[in-house]
């Protein structure tokens, strides 16, 4: 098995860059309590999962505490619609939900909430997810939170609203305060280039999560040049988290041996 010694620590390369486990990924040979203890083993310095709400929030705050692992980002309350921000008749849901993730974003000394669209065909999609993130917006500054968009893919979630990037141009236009997460596996398959997606919305990407293309397995499985975008990720100063928010294609320790690859 590889020890943490093995390849987190020697990002050498790339001294600036910063790796964190999506526990909704990986490590999912384990139950989920076990995944932070695993991450912590592995090396990781920090985590990040979308939804905490099936655990009490002092019990994910005393493990996460206990392993030394920051929580870098969660949802808010998505229901089975993988969000609920664009579904019109879901409102109160919605800001009842804010209140929630709020109440979870203190506990876990995370500021940062993943607002989701939710998957949805409605005309009225666009001007409901408007609505909805200008109250997100005004609520999470009085609570001292930064709400966060994604763009999603149709491949991975057909019928999802925020599924490309002219939305979120719009979106990051009108809400100043809201950050981009930049998931460069949605980039590759969406544009066909993830490096000029960076390139236009770096500056409002406050997260960058990774997986390859095709498969969305760990880097070094398809043809996304990683070692190209952390690169530019480096050389631009980039000083936020990368979420490996990947499938392994075998055990998830198995699978972190492209980062050594990538620092030899």
């Amino acid at each position: 098995m590889l020890q943490a010694d093995d390849f987190l620590p020697r990002m050498d390369i790339y001294p600036m860059l910063k790796f964190n486990a999506h526990l909704g990924f990986q490590f999912n040979e384990l139950p989920f309590l076990q995944r932070i203890e695993a991450a912590a083993a592995a090396g990781f310095r920090a985590v990040e999962f979308p939804s905490p709400y099936e655990f009490d929030a002092s019990l994910l705050a005393d493990h996460l505490a206990q392993y030394s692992l920051p929580l870098i980002q969660f949802a808010a309350p998505a229901g089975v619609t993988k969000g609920i921000a664009a579904l019109q008749g879901k409102e109160e849901e919605f800001r009842n939900g804010l209140l929630r993730a709020a109440s979870y974003a203190k506990a876990l000394a995370c500021s940062d909430v993943h607002i989701m669209s939710g998957v949805t065909t409605l005309d009225d999609a666009g001007r409901v997810f408007g609505s909805n993130l200008e109250y997100a917006v005004k609520y999470f500054e009085d609570q001292g939170l930064r709400p966060l968009i994604e763009v999603i893919c149709a491949q991975e979630m057909p019928g999802y609203y925020m599924s490309d990037f002219s939305k979120a141009q719009q979106v990051l236009e009108t809400f100043p305060s809201v950050g981009l997460i930049l998931d460069l596996y949605h980039a590759q398959l969406l544009t066909g280039d993830a490096a000029d997606v960076l390139a236009r919305f770096y500056d409002r990407t406050v997260h960058v999560q990774i997986a390859d293309c095709p498969g969305r397995h760990e880097p070094g499985t398809g043809s996304i040049d990683f070692a190209a975008l952390f690169a530019t990720l480096e050389q631009r100063g980039y000083t936020g988290w990368i979420g490996c928010e990947y499938r392994p294609s075998g055990s998830t320790v198995a699978s972190l041996d492209w980062i050594r690859q990538l620092s030899a």
